[in-house]
């Protein structure tokens, strides 16, 4: 700004020189992640370009190319396609078709396609790239060594882990010859590398090529480039991946010290890390916490990046995990639903998650109608026929089958009967004959609560230990909360009165209407 500022003084506003500093601001903030404000900058290059150089100047070609490079990382495909072809269309026309601007060129317009999930078409486009490269520069320029690294990186996509192992390993080579063992670009390798060994499942060889990118980037860039968060946040995926989620919050909160400090609050790495920070709280069963960390890096990318972006519908797509967990299956209905809307504008209908997704609205749709409806009489007696069998004997194990019908649940009143007649002459054992009883409830409340009063032994299940019954407290009211929200406790509770349990009665929450 200060060198823009005498610039301006001494050249005047439409100076050619004017137009580069523009454009070298612009290059400031999309490293910063301020995509508005980098093409604000470009635009004003342009402006000065277009007056000063006519349509088809190569300097004009570079800035549709820069900006090109914004709308890419802004998601916006079709107008980053567009930049770059307008690009193209100039330096065709003033530099041949084999120059290697050219093939820098076709090599953008790949990653875009890469980006768009089109990996045929960027494959296309990094081999025309690679041709230009392999005849302009011959067989070891480090230019060729990126084209084998981003032709390795959509291998990787598609899961050909071989194949980008193979077009990785002829980066390195190259890397190895061209720019010596501690180069930045050597590390980047390193890196992917690494990233290939974790789809495989083979943590320890990926942990060891990304520590091989990292003493490397610490050496060469220092402690805070942005380039050592990303290597630190790769770790934290590993362990993430081997369950050590301490160790990946470890990894993952080294990222973001970096981030933050050297890209500002709202940069959209930073969002990838909250991003992945409430991943591995999810992966905790810590929800709460989760959707924190997910709304802090939905904010950002709705202001960077924007709502139809392939990051902001995985974003939401992760929250609506959360909330189905948490069986907020409404929430979790209307954010599936924002994250096919998100990929739909960017994608079409071709994307593969927009299918998972309609899945899982399905089945958030049917775990909604199941809690919504009014439970049966005979799943209420079965609420209470567990729980009173928890009282019965916290050491025995619990028959889980249940009469299917009314016609078996009639037969079991009657063995019952029976059984209460067999009582008077040879008395059975209370936690038994309670367990018993816990097992034959009808679907009368009436009856049960009658039942319940002149048959049980009060004074046998009133020993429990406190522990014991607080935590059984807790299950029941948790059971009741998430799988029978609809039901009315008023009448278990005038049950269980009936055979003095008032502490019962008081420690399960009342119905809420």
């Amino acid at each position: 700004n200060k060198s823009l500022k005498i610039k301006l003084t001494q050249l005047g506003d439409n100076h050619p020189k004017i137009a580069v500093t523009y454009s070298n601001i612009g290059q400031v903030y999309n490293h910063q992640g301020k995509y508005d404000d980098a093409l604000s900058m470009y635009n004003k290059s342009l402006k000065i370009q277009l007056t000063q150089l006519g349509d088809n100047h190569p300097s004009i070609a570079a800035t549709y190319h820069s900006i090109g490079g914004v709308y890419n990382h802004q998601g916006k495909y079709d107008d980053a396609l567009s930049m770059y072809n307008k690009s193209l269309k100039i330096k065709l026309t003033q530099l041949g078709d084999n120059h290697p601007s050219i093939a820098t060129t076709y090599h953008n317009i790949g990653g875009v396609y890469r980006d768009q999930g089109k990996y045929d078409d960027a494959l296309s486009m990094y081999n025309k790239s690679l041709k230009i490269e392999l005849t302009q520069l011959g067989d070891n320029h480090p230019s060729i060594a990126t084209t084998y690294l981003n032709i390795g990186g959509v291998y990787n996509h598609q899961g050909k882990y071989d194949d980008a192992l193979s077009m990785y390993n002829k980066s390195l080579k190259i890397e190895l010859t061209q720019l010596g063992g501690n180069h930045p670009s050597i590390a980047a390798t390193y890196h992917n590398i690494g990233s290939v060994y974790n789809h495989q499942g083979k943590y320890d060889d990926a942990l060891s090529m990304y520590n091989k990118s990292l003493k490397i980037k610490l050496t060469q860039l220092g402690d805070n480039h942005p380039s050592i968060a990303t290597t630190y946040h790769n770790i934290g995926g590993v362990y993430r991946d081997q369950g050590k989620y301490d160790d990946a919050l470890s990894m993952y909160n080294k990222s973001l010290k970096i981030q933050l400090t050297q890209l500002g609050d709202n940069h959209p790495s930073i969002a990838m890390t909250y991003h992945s920070i409430g991943g591995v709280y999810r992966d905790q069963g810590k929800y709460d916490d989760a959707l924190s960390m997910l709304n802090k890096s939905l904010q950002i990318f709705l202001v960077t990046l924007g709502e139809n972006h392939l990051h902001t519908a995985q974003l939401y797509r992760s929250q609506a995990v959360v909330n189905c967990k948490l069986s907020n299956y409404r929430q979790a209905i209307a954010l599936y639903r924002k994250s096919i809307n998100s990929l739909r504008n960017v994608y079409g209908e071709s994307h593969p998650q927009i299918v998972e997704d309609e899945k899982q609205i399905n089945y958030c749709s049917n775990q909604l109608q199941e809690n919504e409806k009014e439970p049966s009489p005979l799943e209420i007696a079965n609420i209470i026929r567990q729980l009173l069998a928890q009282y019965a004997d916290n050491q025995t194990v619990i028959d889980d089958q249940s009469p299917s019908s009314l016609e078996e649940e009639s037969e079991h009143s009657s063995q019952y009967g029976k059984a209460q007649d067999n009582s008077r002459q040879q008395r059975q054992d209370p936690k038994e004959h309670f367990f018993q009883i816990a097992n034959t409830i009808g679907l009368d409340w009436t009856r049960l609560a009658a039942t319940l009063d002149q048959s049980i032994d009060v004074d046998s299940i009133k020993d429990e230990e406190s522990k014991v019954f607080d935590r059984a407290m807790k299950i029941l009211n948790k059971w009741c909360e998430k799988n029978y929200p609809n039901v009315n406790v008023d009448q278990l509770q005038a049950a269980l009165r009936q055979i003095n349990r008032n502490d019962i009665v008081l420690a399960i929450k009342p119905t809420t209407t």
